[in-house]
């Protein structure tokens, strides 16, 4: 595996290559995806694959075949198609709700595609009016989750996320009355995502604190949405949950069927403090390279900025060679990043490589269009990206 290899060998691997390059640690992500499988498999939970933190459609194609996948969590309504058309992939999740006449004009043009389910997440009426609209006009079906509101509230403060508005069982209810209701389009469960417990870490006492206390609550505000529902005669077939960094305790739940995973088969390196992920490792790699000497012990690098949305723990790291700190006024840069370096340990000459890990995992890969295979000590293959495929979803 790539990171027990060393600097010499990796050298090798990369020479002649062109630079900045992605690489994918095939061994070790299997090794996550089969961690994953073990786990779920033996408290009979499914995974659904969130393919926005992946963004290789030959890995997604790979691991939606894995026989604990319930199927995808896409993006959009255009990465939904492109798998409904170019993979038949049967059971496809629209994970977040649509208010664009064209996104769900492209929804239409996937359900009816022989063999592929389209599920639409909802949490307002006018999502469904719409949906409906476009389900009767095209002569297709639709399925239907209702997303809840499971975030925390913490010394007046949202912890957690800002999505649905569906925070009372009641509310969902009365939705599952009204998709009941209309034509062309089914009620098929809920999700509730709990970012606070997904992605949060625990090197921090308030940290560890505000997710103790939430997962109590997630627990049950969950199972009373469940509860009603099934009072009003709406069993949900799936109750979606979790995330990659909680995805253990989130299966433990009795009412969660399934939990959207895709991160963790990378491992960014956000998820390193979160104990309960210690056994997953890192599966995917950029390395840029070095073309400036502007001082003995500074070494600059060409390009490297591929931050990631959120927090600035969203920022890259290098990981080999060690003991490389970047510069607190430039840090990962488009252009260029520098790195200071123990002279005395490290000779860090022009045309070096260096392999950094991404905060985040699928996003920066829309500045790719390919990564590398490794495996068994050698690059394999070449996998396209979207980008690769000339396709944008984000």
């Amino acid at each position: 595996m790539i990171l027990s290899t060393s600097y010499e060998e990796l050298k090798d691997l990369v020479k002649g290559k062109k630079f900045p390059m992605v690489i994918c640690d095939l061994d070790a992500f299997n090794q996550n995806l089969e961690s994953v499988g073990n786990y779920l498999k033996k408290v009979k939970k499914s995974l659904r694959l969130c393919t926005k933190s992946v963004r290789v459609p030959e890995l997604v194609n790979i691991i939606e075949k894995e026989d604990f996948v319930n199927g995808i969590f896409t993006y959009n309504s255009a990465e939904a198609l492109f798998y409904a058309e170019n993979y038949k992939t049967k059971d496809i999740l629209l994970g977040y709700p649509t208010m664009s006449k064209v996104d769900v004009d492209e929804l239409c043009k996937a359900a009816s595609i022989d063999g592929v389910s389209i599920t639409v997440m909802v949490d307002d009426i006018k999502q469904i009016n719409l949906l409906e609209e476009f389900a009767v006009k095209n002569d297709v079906e639709f399925d239907t989750l209702i997303e809840i509101d499971v975030a925390d509230k913490l010394f007046g403060r949202n912890v957690g996320v800002y999505r649905s508005p569906i925070r009372e069982p009641e509310a969902a209810v009365k939705l599952a009355q009204i998709i009941s209701k209309a034509n062309n389009l089914h009620f098929r469960g809920i999700m509730g995502y709990e970012a606070q417990n997904a992605s949060i870490g625990d090197d921090k006492a308030l940290f560890r604190f505000a997710k103790k206390r939430s997962r109590k609550h997630v627990n049950i505000w969950r199972q009373n949405f469940v509860d009603a529902l099934n009072n009003a005669g709406f069993k949900p077939e799936v109750v979606n949950g979790g995330g990659s960094g909680c995805f253990q305790e989130t299966a433990a739940e009795p009412s969660i069927t399934e939990i959207g995973i895709g991160s963790l088969l990378f491992k960014s390196h956000i998820f390193d403090t979160i104990n309960s992920l210690n056994e997953f490792l890192p599966s995917l790699f950029f390395v840029i390279q070095i073309v400036r000497k502007p001082k003995e012990n500074i070494a600059t690098a060409f390009s490297g900025g591929y931050v990631s949305s959120g927090s600035v723990r969203a920022l890259p790291i290098p990981v080999i060679p060690k003991n490389l700190i970047t510069s607190k006024d430039e840090e990962f840069g488009e252009v260029q990043t520098p790195f200071t370096f123990n002279p005395e340990q490290l000779d860090l000459d022009l045309g070096a490589p260096i392999f950094c890990r991404f905060g985040k995992a699928g996003e920066p890969l829309e500045h790719f269009n390919q990564v590398y295979i490794y495996q068994n000590g050698e690059i394999i293959d070449t996998y396209k990206t979207y980008r690769g495929y000339g396709k944008r979803f984000s």
